[in-house]
């Protein structure tokens, strides 16, 4: 769930206390990052559950702004951000990835 307004963050261990899952640390080079206004990047995916992801992105982006990700062999993934802490973002997916989505992703190699 995005974190409301009032829910400021200080740290990036606040941050983990209010994950619904654990994510499994993928350090991935190769996918994309689209912004709603078509900025589209390459990034290094840190951690992935099948709800949401951590990444770096060269901008401030805003609690509840739209995101795709790209994955090679995976279909965009709409999420929106749920934080943003030093360039470092934290999105949660529109629909929770399927198992087979969610492996296919943790056993790419960077």
């Amino acid at each position: 769930m995005p974190l409301k307004d009032n829910d400021m963050t200080t740290s990036l261990g606040e941050i983990t206390q209010k994950r619904q899952e654990e994510r499994a640390r993928v350090n991935l080079d190769g996918p994309t990052l689209r912004q709603a206004n078509g900025m589209i990047g390459s990034i290094k995916l840190h951690d992935v559950s099948s709800r949401g992801f951590r990444t770096d992105w060269p901008e401030k982006l805003l609690p509840g702004e739209k995101v795709w990700l790209k994955v090679p062999g995976i279909d965009e993934l709409p999420a929106t951000v749920a934080w943003e802490l030093d360039l470092m973002i934290g999105c949660q997916f529109e629909v929770a990835l399927r198992p087979g989505a969610f492996s296919k992703i943790v056993n790419q190699k960077s």
